[in-house]
């Protein structure tokens, strides 16, 4: 079972209110943004999710999704969820799906964060990295880990990377403040090449410890 994360909150556009309002830049009107030149990341995540979720029902992957469509839930709350599921399905797996930002808002690229230590999740890290390699070439940018630990996912405590008890990845989809990322991420092909990037992954994973 495929858990699926889509991080902060999304956009009632009925209210014009962006639920996690921090997790926004503008970018000016002109270009491919939302709102008037607004990139809302948590938008931006649970398109990518729902992009995601199409392509697992190609690969007949079975899936559940953890965070709500419009809502920010909380982190415990998630985490319950992720918890919940990893006791009905002990091979499930969780993907966090996230787009960056960076305080110069000049840095660029993917990256793929797992807990610290060696687990499964690292293994899960590796496929994901080396398959958007393959699905999107030279089209983003690429930051890896030092390799000081022998792989090229990045490390962090993060809650739903510490806290769950299954094995879990968190992908930065390059950085949303930034001009040439978010056009990338304003893309189609790109969005899509990205979902089959971890449907794919999601479908080696399994295949892996089946």
């Amino acid at each position: 079972m495929v858990l699926l994360d889509a991080g902060h909150g999304g956009h009632d556009k009925e209210k014009y209110h962006c639920i996690a309002n921090g997790k926004k830049f503008r970018h000016g009107k002109d270009g491919y943004h939302y709102d008037s030149g607004i990139f809302y990341e948590g938008v931006w995540n649970r398109y990518q999710v729902e992009l995601i979720k199409n392509h697992l029902f190609l690969l007949n992957i079975p899936y559940v999704e953890i965070s709500d469509s419009l809502l920010d839930l909380s982190l415990s709350s998630r985490v319950t969820k992720v918890n919940y599921y990893h006791r009905l399905f002990p091979k499930s797996f969780l993907i966090s799906v996230h787009a960056n930002a960076s305080p110069s808002h000049n840095a660029r690229g993917y990256e793929v964060y797992t807990s610290p230590g060696v687990t499964k999740s690292d293994q899960l890290a590796t496929i994901h990295y080396n398959m958007t390699k393959e699905i999107l070439g030279d089209k983003i940018r690429y930051r890896s880990d030092t390799w000081s630990d022998g792989d090229v996912d990045k490390e962090a405590r993060f809650t739903m990377l510490t806290r769950t008890t299954c094995p879990a990845i968190l992908i930065e989809h390059l950085f949303f403040d930034n001009k040439d990322d978010v056009e990338l991420l304003m893309n189609e092909d790109i969005n899509q090449k990205f979902a089959q990037a971890t449907a794919y992954t999601c479908k080696r994973f399994k295949e892996f410890f089946t």
